[in-house]
């Protein structure tokens, strides 16, 4: 529960509405690319790889908001003390998000667009390290405040 003593509720299942709405986009994205690369007569064509790029940028960005907003939504409920079964899942959502964002890479390597491919690893890496900074790192503090409260 926030430091406030009011309750959220409201508010956090809006986040979590908003966040089910970009894991619906990014899943749309993800099929889109899947078809175009499948069913795109020239898939090296420089028009081809631009919205292709463009998708992935899309696709990175809306999973970047779904997982802020999963972990937003913590900040505004009453949470049970975590064991570390329950910790060692949260960092398995964590990873599967990162990897998730993998397989456009692959998926165009796989289709030998290299170029491509390396250019969505290099936002791919940038996605990994905006994750942690903007995201995971703010859940920490959080946390670190949450128990030093509890402590006291």
């Amino acid at each position: 529960m926030p430091e406030d003593g009011k309750s959220y509720a409201d508010y956090a299942q809006n986040l979590s509405n908003v966040m089910n709405g970009m894991l619906f986009f990014a899943g749309f994205t993800f099929t889109v690319v899947a078809i175009l690369l499948t069913s795109l007569p020239h898939p090296k064509a420089l028009q081809s790889q631009l919205t292709l790029l463009f998708l992935t940028v899309i696709f990175y960005l809306t999973l970047f908001i779904a997982f802020s907003f999963l972990i937003r939504v913590t900040f505004y409920i009453e949470m049970p003390p975590l064991r570390e079964h329950a910790e060692i899942m949260n960092a398995l959502i964590f990873l599967t998000f990162l990897l998730i964002g993998l397989t456009f890479p692959l998926l165009f390597l796989l289709w030998g667009l290299t170029l491509l491919a390396f250019i969505s690893g290099v936002i791919w890496l940038i996605y990994c390290l905006s994750i942690f900074y903007f995201v995971f790192t703010e859940k920490i503090e959080k946390d670190r405040k949450r128990r030093a409260r509890t402590l006291e």
